[in-house]
């Protein structure tokens, strides 16, 4: 009976140990993260103070682990499409390839269906950052004027747009080398080589691109990581 006594001890113990080790194993409970934001459900109540100071902006119910990080994904492919835009009307107002008239509004244009609401619609109050995502909390705090910036993005990118398809008086036009041109035009048909700009498009691209900046500057971080 003495020697039996350690070895039932050994066994209790052992299938203690496997029983927490299953049933951690088949637990359906696989985390989640930004739980920083978030107080335990056995805190205060939500929206009252329960650490002194009230957080610097609401904790709105938030997605799940899943849907955050697909609208965190969806919303940095809209922000690469419009910095390729960006890149590309650079590219043909400055002198880095010819101009097209057609591509240069279709490039305008796309910038003008991601903004507005075509931009607040991957910022859901309960997508609050995800990690990998430079999105800062201020665009949650302060959703008035990250509107407002998503429509100043948009009135900008479709004045660009207007700009640039407007056939400019020869008398004030600027005039650009044409995309292709050695394919589709003469060596000596110098007005098919070039195509006439209104010179107000510098100034429309260079507010468009100061609008971007600008709301860079007060809502987009070094990232969450």
């Amino acid at each position: 009976m003495k020697r039996s006594t350690p070895t039932l001890l050994a066994g209790l113990l052992a299938g203690a140990l496997l029983g927490s080790g299953t049933a951690q194993a088949f637990s359906f409970d696989f985390g989640d993260d930004n739980d920083f934001y978030y107080p335990p459900p056995w805190a205060a109540p939500y929206g009252a103070p329960a650490y002194g100071a009230p957080p610097p902006y609401a904790l709105p119910p938030r997605l799940p682990r899943y849907e955050r990080d697909r609208m965190r994904s969806e919303r940095q492919r809209l922000m690469e499409s419009h910095q390729e835009a960006l890149n590309e009307l650079a590219a043909m107002l400055y002198g880095g390839k010819g101009f097209d008239r057609t591509q240069a509004v279709q490039l305008a244009r796309r910038i003008e269906a991601g903004a507005g609401v075509g931009l607040l619609r991957f910022f859901h109050p309960g997508s609050i950052p995800a990690w990998g995502s430079r999105a800062l909390p201020s665009i949650w705090s302060n959703q008035e004027e990250f509107k407002a910036k998503a429509d100043e993005l948009k009135q900008a990118a479709a004045a660009l747009a207007e700009e640039l398809a407007r056939q400019p008086d020869p008398k004030e036009a600027v005039y650009l080398p044409r995309a292709n041109a050695a394919f589709e035009c003469k060596d000596e048909d110098k007005a098919c080589k070039e195509v006439a700009v209104s010179p107000g498009v510098w100034e429309k691209f260079n507010q468009l691109s100061a609008t971007c900046q600008g709301c860079h500057m007060g809502f987009r971080g070094f990232g969450w990581w």
